[in-house]
């Protein structure tokens, strides 16, 4: 069997080599958290645009784990990426990565990377747990991450701090410019990302803080494509029908980046790769959050308490494709603004279709990990909306009441984690702020939810489901 590598390249057959010399390519891009989503989404649109300019080659980073190393490096970074329609996949394989460096062993060689001129952005997958933020937004002094790096300030391991230690190092170079773009889902994320980093870098030195805000952009960020976890089956049968590749990628073929429009500097232009450059990222983003990711919740919640164990699987149940056709259309979409260019007919649609697609399975417990982090973001606020116009919206309680089940089970909470595990036994989620936020003072809601947890608990999820 073929082992893919650079040096391999020119014998593999059927599938999209890179159209560059990879020995011209400089690295303009340092991203932070090289894992799937990342190679199945940012990494391909520097790859589109390294065929045209040498300048966006992206060096990754990874906070703790050499995984992911270990499975490139052989390789010499290279990777596949399958997208998978049905029956039909589309093979390429993608050059943009040039070196992944592991923090613990290379701190030296990232702060050096982030205080060259070339390096415009600064790109970053580290999940809504990477932030260290509260629920305000605010950067959560408690955390021990920040607590370790404000007496460690030389050997950060929060992103936070991580980040302030390598703009430090920039200004001490005179670097110039720089972009910081979260690709994470978290709602108005660049904002999320200019507290936390503001935040710690007052704490740590002003005139760095005033240096910040003078020379780096937060760009929000609005990101999607379905990219599940790799498995060793995934690989094995790649390798019987193609050629040997340990960092293999199996997604979908739709994908949309949203790029707020405030780059600074020598940005790369992301608008030639196909990603949306605009002031109003947050109509984007609110629509992907409510009703893409809320539906994803939907069905991984109730889909494990009906013993699914991937999302198609779930969506193939007749009552569960009802209930959650019906809290899109009935619930979400009456109080959620959308993107004038956008049909939200056909968008909710296309939802469904994507998570019907087979071929890209996506595991329940995968999508219910974080919820407490999750649902804050993508069923809350709509919520909210409903009950400040008077209505209790049964679908969304329906969903909170499916979770706080998911993780009330012993069982079911050892296929996912959470923060918010071990929870004790739950006898009323009124005054429960770290389940609902400020929902939780709210008792026409509380009693809801609690009504419908219990009949959950009794009946079973189908018996409480509306469609």
């Amino acid at each position: 069997m073929i082992q893919l590598s650079e040096q391999a390249l020119s014998d593999l057959e059927g599938v999209l080599r890179p159209s560059y010399d990879r020995d011209q390519v400089r690295p303009g891009v340092l991203h932070i958290g090289v894992g799937n989503f990342h190679r199945g989404h940012q990494a391909i649109y520097f790859d589109d645009l390294l065929a045209t300019d040498p300048r966006w080659g992206i060096v990754g980073v990874s906070m703790r784990s050499k995984g992911t190393s270990d499975r490139m490096a052989p390789q010499d970074y290279l990777y596949t990426v399958c997208e998978k329609q049905g029956n039909e996949s589309r093979l390429r394989v993608v050059g943009s990565i040039l070196d992944l460096l592991v923090l613990s062993e290379s701190r030296q060689e990232i702060l050096n990377l982030s205080a060259n001129s070339e390096i415009s952005c600064i790109t970053l997958t580290v999940t809504e747990n990477g932030y260290c933020h509260s629920n305000s937004g605010d950067l959560n002094w408690q955390h021990r991450e920040i607590a370790h790096d404000l007496e460690n300030p030389d050997s950060p391991i929060s992103v936070p701090g991580l980040l302030v230690a390598l703009l430090d190092a920039r200004k001490q170079a005179d670097g110039g410019p720089i972009n910081l773009i979260s690709c994470d889902n978290l709602s108005d994320n660049g904002s999320i990302l200019r507290s936390v980093v503001t935040q710690f870098a007052e704490r740590r030195n002003a005139g760095l803080a005033k240096w910040i805000e003078r020379n780096v952009s937060f760009p929000s960020t609005m990101v999607d494509r379905i990219v599940p976890a790799t498995t060793d089956k995934d690989i094995e049968a790649f390798a019987r029908k193609h050629f040997i590749d340990n960092a293999l990628i199996n997604t979908e073929e739709f994908t949309q980046w949203v790029v707020e429009d405030c780059l600074i500097g020598n940005a790369p232009p992301l608008a030639k790769a196909g990603v949306l450059l605009t002031p109003d990222v947050v109509t984007f983003e609110t629509m992907k959050l409510r009703f893409l990711n809320a539906t994803h919740s939907a069905l991984a919640y109730t889909g494990l308490l009906c013993g699914f164990g991937v999302i198609h699987e779930a969506l193939e149940d007749p009552a569960l494709y009802s209930f959650v056709t019906a809290l899109m259309r009935s619930e979400i979409a009456p109080v959620t603004m959308t993107p004038h260019e956008i049909d939200i007919d056909h968008y909710q649609q296309s939802v469904l279709s994507r998570f019907s697609n087979a071929s890209v399975p996506y595991k329940t417990a995968q999508v219910a990990t974080n919820g407490s982090l999750k649902l804050p973001q993508r069923l809350l606020p709509t919520i909210e909306s409903h009950l400040q116009n008077g209505h209790i919206p049964k679908r969304l309680c329906t969903v909170i009441a499916s979770w706080l089940a998911c993780i009330s089970n012993a069982e079911l909470a050892k296929q996912f984690s959470d923060p918010i595990l071990p929870i004790a036994p739950l006898k009323s989620c009124l005054g429960r702020s770290d389940l609902l936020g400020e929902l939780a003072n709210n008792a026409l809601f509380t009693q809801e939810v609690d009504s419908l947890l219990q009949s959950i608990k009794r009946e079973g999820v189908r018996a409480v489901i509306v469609t």
